[in-house]
């Protein structure tokens, strides 16, 4: 899971274009959104004939944020716009989504799920859906691919509607492979639906699988712990017991990561942190560094914000530093400020800055070149760039691949 930053590959095509829509997927205001999306395509002199795709993702972005705000007429109004059906069938599963995650509207939600099965439903079994213009593999491989979010959504509105025994039966269909095989927040949410319906011990497996593969988040670490407690009267051994299932993950993983690292000298940089002092990234030398590429509109980045402070606390012959990028408003700084205050992290945080007095371009965006955030860059105490990931998943997955990243290049 991951956000999406402005160097993507429209940028590649037309930056102001990519920059501008980049800008109003972070917009809240829906009347704002409205008033930029038109701006853009008068700007940009988008045309249905010829940018009918470009036209689509401003209509489905407006109506999300119509949706987000509660606005249903509004929502309905530019979905509508939404031409090509499957574009459209990603947008209504955006905004229910979205919804559900920040628990607006359950019931709204559940039935924009439903709608978008049903018009997923429609073209996948229809033999005359597929455009001429589309191969029939690529065909059958977007069908498939798109199964997972839109069954996914609609069970996770059926849970919150305390409906679970249909809830697992969409879960279950969500799963191309193995549940275990699922994003995290779908196994976590089919373990509760399994005890949910009366399946405990099957929900005690797949969390104690997806222990042994590394990859428990919270909540499942939580799950895995009240039924310890439901079975041994107290969760005082789980710690130990959950190291030892996975006690090989580390191993393995730097065993896959060894041939993939990088021997790329680390762009430098001078940049303030948040109380104005200058750093750079050769005061560090000798030491291995990690550059966080976060943004306080990225969820993904602040969800990976506990794991990372154990990290930190964990190795302070790391120096981690914590870029802040792409904030926009009046005063950035004063918002990363309060951001990091607030929740009361010790991050060393520096913020990227142009790379001239009026620049739309900035230091760490133009030089890492991220295809989206969070962001994380290893560098080794040579200065030379070893590794780089986006995204963010599990804890777990998260700390064990550090881990691993860190005993290769002491290693080296």
């Amino acid at each position: 899971m991951a956000c999406v930053v402005s160097t993507g590959l429209l940028a590649q095509e037309n930056p102001a274009l990519d920059s501008a829509v980049a800008k109003l997927t972070r917009e809240n205001d829906p009347e704002k959104s409205v008033q930029m999306m038109n701006r853009i395509i008068r700007d940009h002199k988008l045309d249905r004939r010829t940018d009918a795709e470009m036209l689509d993702v401003l209509y489905g972005t407006v109506a999300v944020n119509f949706a987000m705000n509660r606005d249903y007429k509004q929502f309905e109004k530019y979905i509508a716009q939404v031409q090509n059906k499957f574009n459209r069938t990603s947008f209504l599963n955006m905004a229910a989504s979205k919804m559900l995650a920040e628990d607006i509207d359950d019931e709204y939600a559940h039935k924009i799920s439903k709608k978008t099965l049903s018009l997923y439903e429609s073209f996948r079994k229809d033999t005359n859906a597929r455009p001429k213009d589309f191969p029939k593999e690529d065909w059958q491989r977007f069908v498939n691919f798109a199964q997972y979010p839109y069954y996914d959504t609609h069970a996770q509105s059926l849970f919150e509607l305390k409906k679970y025994e249909e809830a697992i039966r969409y879960q279950k269909m969500a799963f191309v492979g193995e549940p275990a095989e699922g994003m995290p927040e779908s196994v976590e949410r089919y373990a509760k639906l399994l005890e949910l319906t009366g399946k405990r011990d099957e929900a005690k497996q797949l969390l104690l699988t997806m222990a042994r593969r590394g990859r428990l988040n919270r909540g499942m670490t939580e799950h895995l712990q009240s039924i310890y407690i439901a079975e041994k009267g107290s969760d005082e051994s789980l710690g130990a017991y959950i190291d030892s299932l996975q006690k090989n993950v580390q191993v393995t993983l730097a065993e896959e990561l060894r041939p993939t690292m990088l021997n790329i000298p680390a762009p430098g940089f001078e940049l303030k942190d948040l109380e104005g002092n200058t750093v750079s990234l050769s005061d560090y030398a000798g030491k291995i560094v990690v550059l966080d590429l976060w943004a306080t509109w990225c969820k993904p980045c602040i969800a990976s914000f506990p794991a990372m402070e154990m990290m930190v606390k964990k190795h302070p012959e790391v120096a981690f530093l914590f870029i802040a990028v792409e904030e926009t408003g009046p005063n950035p700084l004063q918002k990363v400020k309060n951001f990091v205050e607030k929740r009361k992290y010790s991050f060393r945080v520096l913020m990227d800055e142009p790379v001239s007095e009026g620049s739309e371009e900035y230091k760490i965006i133009s030089a890492y070149q991220p295809n989206g955030i969070p962001a994380k860059y290893i560098i080794d105490g040579k200065g030379i760039l070893r590794f780089k990931t986006s995204g963010f998943d599990t804890d777990a997955e998260l700390m064990n691949e550090l881990e691993a990243m860190f005993s290769i290049l002491r290693g080296m």
